[in-house]
């Protein structure tokens, strides 16, 4: 056995070796062991099949850990199919079919998918129902004619019904037209009555210290003996308006709820008449000027926002104002507008 395998050990060297280094030799080889293997791989089954399989697994696991020979064949089956889609029209064909069968199938299947379709679906025909309008137009009147032209049981039953249903819905809504009227009536009648109350009395109560016309609510009975201690009604009583000293001790007087609490406090307050805020009587030659001349000659210029307090129906030229926001009043130098005006003939420019 020694003496057998040396000898086939050694050729099996010359044979490596001459295939390395000559071409020719090995060129003769690989075509020898082509025909040779296609011949096997064409007369025998088994043969066929090894090939088969081995093919498979040495592709497969290529494929598996080879990332540039996946994309390669990647794009080159893509390529493949797109060519084949284009030209040969059977396939075509056959591809559409089997895409079709597999949707219906994940449709009728899949919820998430089927609620992804019709979400999408419902975009797209809204999208064209507001962008094209002959789409629209058409639209409507398919579904005019679907309307007119199905007569059946169950539709002329469900159309009954929706007349029946909107008939009683308009009866409804007018019935409670009619009670939410008379309730908001009955309401405006009522809140009518307590403003009327409210107002019976105007700001007829004058108060003794700042001599404001106020509400019966602002105001409190002045008593002469509870403000005697605080050693602060003597500066008062100086200027007391002189209608408010010369009344009769049967006459109730006033006093506001402010100036009440500062007198208690033992502080004067703060708008009384003593501290010089007694309103004076507006000279003749004031009393005569227009809203112009009113604003050229005022010596303060208030700025304000003016809002209105009312909303809805009323219009704003009657409805009632109010300021909201800070009022700020900005001195005005008049001196030379009332010196110049009214201007000369000469210096009008007319």
């Amino acid at each position: 056995m020694v003496l057998r395998k040396k000898p086939s050990s050694r050729s099996k060297k010359f044979y490596q070796n001459k295939y390395k280094t000559n071409i020719a030799f090995r060129d003769k080889e690989k075509k020898r062991i082509n025909s040779y293997v296609s011949m096997k791989y064409h007369t025998s089954l088994n043969t066929r099949e090894k090939i088969k399989s081995q093919s498979k697994i040495y592709y497969f696991n290529k494929y598996r850990d080879n990332s540039n020979f996946r994309n390669r064949v990647k794009t080159q089956s893509k390529i493949t199919i797109l060519n084949k889609y284009h030209s040969n029209s059977n396939f075509r064909d056959k591809v559409k079919t089997q895409s079709k069968i597999t949707i219906l199938n994940k449709y009728h299947t899949n919820s998430n998918f089927r609620n992804k379709y019709k979400a999408r679906m419902k975009t797209e025909v809204l999208k064209k129902y507001y962008t094209n309008n002959s789409i629209r137009l058409k639209m409507i009147q398919t579904a005019l004619n679907s309307y007119h032209t199905n007569k059946t049981v169950t539709t002329q039953k469900s159309r009954q019904l929706y007349n029946q249903r909107r008939r009683i819905l308009k009866k409804y809504s007018n019935i409670e037209n009619h009670k939410s009227i008379i309730k908001h009536s009955s309401l405006y009648i009522d809140k009518l009555k307590q403003f009327r109350k409210i107002i019976q009395e105007g700001p007829d109560y004058v108060c003794i210290s700042c001599a404001l016309a106020l509400f019966r609510n602002q105001v409190i009975p002045f008593i002469k003996e509870k403000y005697s201690k605080e050693g602060i009604l003597s500066q008062i009583e100086k200027h007391i308006q002189v209608n408010f000293n010369n009344n009769s001790s049967m006459q109730q007087q006033w006093i506001c709820r402010l100036c009440s609490d500062k007198m208690k406090k033992q502080q004067l307050p703060a708008r009384p008449i003593s501290n010089k805020l007694e309103v004076c009587k507006i000279p003749s030659e004031l009393k005569r000027l227009n809203n112009l001349e009113k604003h050229l000659t005022a010596l303060r210029l208030p700025f304000m926002k003016i809002v209105n307090l009312t909303s809805g129906k009323l219009s704003s030229r009657l409805s009632q104002k109010g300021t909201k926001g800070p009022l700020h009043c900005v001195p005005s130098d008049v001196q030379e507008t009332v010196t110049t005006l009214p201007r000369p003939v000469d210096k009008s420019m007319m």
